[in-house]
């Protein structure tokens, strides 16, 4: 099979492109000009230059595929303006869409996100049919998801197209153009020193699990359906009780309010824009303290989406994020990785090593 993955320097693109070259696909990569490509540097696909508001620069990168994945919509509470990134969620898919069906491309599989779904103050679980309100206090990143499956299901269905909505929920692990709030949600924590916590919770799972179920999507899902890509339902305190029992680290110390985690926000972005470094925490996530971003991938399930534990995916996700420049040596120094995290930097070496030489055969 021949397929288009969009955005495939992304977390979620690049560990795609690995999954699709281990079933021995044949794989087109679109990254914009002067991106960040090492999450897929060395590996065997062809890649083209474009972005998906320049229409002219998709036809070359879409012509001839059997398949196409977009997932090229940043995930990201900093560093993007609202309307740069309305503006790539929608325009940005209808032109991918118009590509695909001037190229007779039949079948797209679009990463949505699972906060589409919405969220609850109580520990409550969501499936596919529950929405997100349009709520303008929502951050620029939830509301552009929204717009984006709107927009891309009139549009696939005005073209003929059967799109496919994949609906990721916190996705943690390797690879990546950078560190996103899912992996950033393990350097946070170890990065500090108070060790705090705070209410509510969200659904954790492997990035490459995600991977796998939009391979499944492609294959088994309905035209039109949404389709959750999660793993286990856990409290904050849980998740980050988890990173540091696998990091070697004092575990959470207090529960921080959300009036305090606001507090902590704005003293971040301050102390961002003045260093020219990411923020730990934003004011956009410290609006969601208190949520329960809880869903189910049953539906997924039904399809044979079989996610790994939680555990393991923060024990993969840390094995990756240690050895990166993500993690600075002074926390670094603090650690005590234990051998489930070391076993895993172990393996992803070995699949790697295992994938190149293959291709190479």
């Amino acid at each position: 099979m021949k397929a288009l993955v969009t955005g495939a320097n992304g977390l979620i693109g690049a560990n795609l492109v690995r999954e699709l070259l281990r079933r021995g696909d044949e794989v087109t990569g679109l990254v914009r000009a002067g991106s960040n490509i090492a999450a897929i540097a060395g590996l065997p696909i062809r890649r083209v230059v474009g972005d998906v508001l320049d229409p002219a620069s998709l036809p070359a990168a879409v012509e001839g595929q059997d398949l196409v994945f977009h997932t090229a919509v940043a995930f990201s509470y900093w560093g993007h303006e609202p309307e740069e990134m309305a503006r790539t969620a929608t325009d940005g898919s209808l032109n991918v869409l118009a590509a695909c069906a001037e190229a007779k491309v039949s079948r797209v599989v679009m990463t949505s996100s699972s906060v589409t779904l919405g969220a609850s103050y109580k520990p409550q679980i969501r499936d596919e049919d529950a929405n997100a309100d349009d709520d303008p206090d929502e951050s620029a990143y939830v509301l552009a998801k929204i717009a984006q499956e709107r927009a891309a299901l009139g549009a696939a269905r005005r073209l003929g197209i059967e799109i496919v909505f994949a609906c990721p929920t916190m996705s943690v692990g390797p690879f990546g153009a950078g560190l996103g709030p899912s992996n950033g949600l393990i350097t946070s924590y170890l990065a500090d020193g108070l060790r705090l916590t705070w209410a509510g919770g969200c659904n954790i799972a492997s990035v490459r699990d995600v991977a796998l179920g939009h391979i499944l999507l492609a294959e088994r899902g309905a035209p039109g359906g949404r389709y959750v890509l999660g793993a286990e339902n856990l409290s904050w305190r849980q998740i980050h009780g988890l990173v540091a029992e696998l990091a070697g680290a004092p575990g959470p110390r207090a529960e921080a309010s959300a009036v305090a985690c606001y507090g902590l926000a704005v003293a971040e972005e301050t102390r961002a824009r003045l260093t020219a470094a990411a923020p730990l925490a934003t004011r956009a996530q410290a609006r969601m303290v208190g949520r329960y971003y809880w869903y189910s991938h049953a539906r997924a399930a039904a399809l044979g989406y079989a996610p790994r534990p939680a555990r393991q995916a923060l024990a993969e996700a840390l094995a990756w994020l240690c050895a990166s420049p993500h993690v600075a040596r002074e926390t670094r120094a603090g650690l005590r990785l234990t051998r489930e995290v070391q076993a895993a930097r172990l393996a992803r070496l070995a699949d790697e090593a295992a994938l190149l030489s293959e291709r190479a055969a």
